[in-house]
């Protein structure tokens, strides 16, 4: 450059500092680039922008950068950073005007003077409520699930459970719960009323989600562990009851040969029989026997049913607080549940009714459910709708109000009637086809491409894509796609939509089809450890 305007190179040094140079300079570029200086009603546009802004994110730096890039986008020049910086902070004080005046139905006078008995010390308590709200169970013990209820039992009684505050965006009520969580009664107190009311609401509004799904979760996690105790004494129980078993045994064979001697007489195999085995060991040895008998679908279901007194501690006031909802209109289990509930809220004990629903129960759990007089034992009908209960909890068949972790599924989706206004721009920004037959045909063509580079990939000898083995080395267990698996699979997945269990579907289909499971290295077969290809072999079953 400094040849073409024949000028030292150090010249460059001494240009741009007259004012009207760069004044000149700027001018020029801003012309180039399409940009203009801002004008009064952009700033008035940009504060209302922020405004929104402010109500879905708090953080300065973060609307400062979100500010930056809407000026850029718009091609406005940038004014000063001290500007902007009193731009932001007008924003988050009108973002605080109108978060309290969106929740004034909710805020008053009664509630304001409630909320404030929150952050004042109680004497029976010996601190202040919120700070006992704030206070999480440590383990799934029956009193801390106990303490977890009566939690969420004030809070409904209260009537955190109406509030409606759709208004406020999720991460503006996340984000005014996160600092009314980690703030002193003090620090809340000190607070002007236009701020500390929106958060004690927030705050009290996740701390009912919060707690339900903690609820549910010490439920999940109780469940489990009382379970886990009745293999653990199951497996103490068989190890105890072999030597027993062999000494029946014994007694079996010599038995059976006096039975199968032709030579002894059929009405002297009785005394012979006492001459070999004494009939007081055989009866001691048959009544043993009655205890050794153990099911064919051996659960531990029995040992299970003696933490049944341990799970009636907390188990009625879990069913009593928690409302639960089921997927189809008509679902038998929740039926099920109800029955325990009337059970409960007897004053007198009474039997289960004959007429309560049954198909729920699985084949195991069938021979514990009728006693010998045809009656259903309460005990193993309560605790079989617990367990199932909880494997629908896990599996989303079932769902819990007023919870976060354990929502309806329904939720997570965009709303059928919001959908098609939506729709386009989803479209936009995925660029998926507007047709959902083109995106069919597409997810195919990409399918046979990716095929076909799995079968090049398996025809060569060796490969550097394969990380710790060669392809040479590798096989896939095309046996394993036996008729039977594909049998069951098909089964499942034609099954009514209400009836089919998604974690089935899941664990079949994966079971099945994922064949990433089928690759495995003959060089290290005994350990029994697969490895992913790096191929598109993820992408396809996905």
């Amino acid at each position: 450059m400094a040849r073409q305007l024949a000028l030292p190179p150090e010249a460059i040094q001494d240009h741009g500092h007259r004012i009207k140079t760069r004044t000149t300079h700027l001018q020029q570029v801003q012309a180039y680039l399409g940009f203009r200086p801002a004008l009064p009603l952009d700033f008035e546009a940009l504060t209302s922008w922020l405004v929104d802004r402010a109500l879905e994110h708090d953080k300065p730096t973060l609307l400062l950068q979100l500010a930056c890039d809407k000026l850029r986008r718009e091609q406005i020049v940038r004014p000063g950073i001290t500007r902007v910086e009193r731009l932001i902070a007008t924003a988050r004080e009108q973002a605080q005007a109108e978060t309290f005046q969106r929740l004034t139905p909710w805020l008053t006078p009664a509630c304001q003077t409630w909320l404030d008995g929150l952050l004042a010390p109680e004497l029976d308590m010996g601190r202040t409520r919120l700070t006992w709200l704030r206070q999480e169970a440590t383990s799934h013990a029956a009193s801390q699930i106990l303490a977890t209820l009566e939690k969420i039992l004030f809070l409904k009684e209260a009537g955190v459970a109406q509030w409606v505050l759709a208004d406020l965006t999720p991460n503006r009520l996340k984000w005014l719960a996160q600092g009314g969580w980690r703030a002193t009664p003090q620090q809340l107190q000190r607070m002007p009323p236009l701020r500390r009311y929106p958060i004690l609401l927030a705050v009290l509004h996740q701390a009912l989600q919060h707690h339900t799904d903690i609820a549910v979760e010490l439920y999940d996690q109780c469940l489990w562990a009382c379970y886990t105790d009745a293999r653990q004494e199951l497996e103490e129980f068989r190890h105890a009851a072999a030597r027993s078993a062999n000494e029946t045994l014994i007694f079996f064979q010599e038995l059976g040969q006096v039975l199968l001697d032709p030579t002894i007489d059929d009405a002297a195999v009785r005394a012979v029989s006492f001459q070999h085995v004494p009939e007081a060991v055989l009866r001691a040895a048959v009544a043993d026997t009655a205890g050794l008998i153990r099911p064919r679908q051996d659960a531990a279901i029995d040992f299970f049913g003696k933490r049944y007194s341990y799970l009636r501690q907390f188990v009625p006031a879990w069913l009593r607080t928690l409302i639960l909802h089921a997927q189809g209109p008509d679902d038998t289990l929740l039926r099920a549940v109800d029955v325990i509930r009337t059970l409960d809220q007897a004053s007198t004990p009474r039997m289960v009714p004959q007429e309560t629903p049954m198909p729920m129960v699985p084949e195991p759990w069938r021979p514990y459910i009728r006693e010998r007089g045809g009656d259903i034992s309460r005990r193993y009908y309560e605790l079989c709708t617990l367990w199932q209960l909880r494997n629908a909890l896990r599996a989303g068949n079932v769902w819990v109000a007023h919870s976060r972790r354990y929502a309806d599924p329904a939720t997570y989706l965009i709303p059928l009637t919001e959908w098609p206004q939506l729709r386009p721009e989803v479209i936009r920004q995925t660029g998926t086809p507007s047709e959902g037959l083109h995106r069919l045909q597409e997810r195919e063509a990409e399918l046979v491409t990716c095929l076909a580079q799995i079968d090049r990939l398996l025809a060569r000898k060796d490969s550097d894509g394969v990380p710790g083995a060669s392809v040479a080395n590798c096989t896939v267990s095309h046996k394993s796609f036996a008729d039977k698996e594909l049998s069951s699979l098909s089964k499942v997945v034609k099954m009514p939509l209400e009836e089919r269990r998604r974690t089935d579907l899941r664990v079949t289909w994966d079971r099945t089809i994922l064949l990433t499971g089928y690759f495995y290295d003959k060089k290290y077969a005994h350990r029994s450890k697969t490895f992913l290809p790096s191929s598109p072999l993820p992408y396809i079953f996905c």
